[in-house]
């Protein structure tokens, strides 16, 4: 066979060249709106990043013990801060500072001003120590010191172990709660060395012992002996409930008398 005869094997062949594309530039259109659009960016960010957003209004609401200004003073540091960049959490947690203020609700009020909604703690008792008066939390916590020209209020007075304010606050609710009758008449909760609670009252006139625990019910049987005991005439010094199924009258014919 000749060699002109022979066929070439399929697999030796090479392949067809393939075109290479031409990779297109960019074209002008694309670069314009590239220009355009980086533009419109950086003219927004001037704007919004401008002294049109920069903080300078204050709306303060909820607050009744805490002054505005004193709110306010709290808050100046962050006179001028841009708006939308500012976190909220650092003021937020400053105002929550002041010792009246409780929780602190802060929002955005576009262009430069922001909303500062605050919830006051409840006072709901005085306590007295040796330096003076302070107002004390319904969780037994003292809030800040007594000012009587800013509250006229009448408040049931604490006296005694400070340890023990969060028990007496919880004796006071208890019989707010249950002898409302009789919380409008009390003038002072004192702990007691040997136990419980000694009250005063403009009912009895005289120290009236108790626990915490059966307080109201104890409160309510002595109300109710009430008319029996001033019938007989019987004076004592003080009226005690911490016994079970009695109330002793202390000093009572000098040996104390029980109902």
């Amino acid at each position: 066979m000749a060699p002109s005869d022979k066929k070439e094997s399929p697999f030796l062949r090479r392949p067809a060249a393939v075109p290479r594309r031409k990779r297109r530039r960019p074209t002008l259109r694309f670069l314009l709106a590239a220009v355009l659009l980086a533009g419109a960016g950086f003219g927004l960010f001037r704007f919004v990043s401008g002294p049109r957003f920069a903080l300078r209004r204050f709306d303060v609401t909820g607050n009744a013990r805490a002054r505005t200004e004193e709110i306010l003073e709290i808050a100046a540091r962050w006179t001028g801060t841009n708006v939308l960049a500012l976190d909220l959490a650092p003021m937020a947690s400053r105002i929550a500072g002041h010792p009246w203020i409780e929780r602190v609700t802060i929002s955005k009020r576009f262009p430069d001003g922001l909303a500062v909604r605050v919830t006051e703690r409840r006072a709901v008792a005085l306590y007295r120590d040796e330096t003076g008066f302070w107002f004390v939390g319904e969780e037994g916590h003292l809030i800040a010191s007594y000012d009587p020209r800013r509250d006229r209020t009448e408040y049931v007075i604490l006296s005694g172990e400070r340890r023990l304010l969060p028990e007496a606050v919880g004796l006071l609710a208890d019989l707010r709660a249950a002898r409302p009758d009789y919380v409008a008449a009390l003038s002072e909760i004192a702990s007691l060395p040997d136990g419980g609670f000694g009250m005063m009252d403009a009912i009895f006139r005289k120290p009236v012992r108790v626990l915490r625990a059966d307080a109201p019910s104890k409160i309510r049987a002595l109300l109710e002996a009430r008319g029996f005991v001033e019938s007989r005439g019987w004076e004592a010094r003080a009226i005690d409930l911490r016994f079970a199924d009695r109330i002793i009258l202390v000093g009572a014919y000098g040996a104390g008398n029980r109902l």
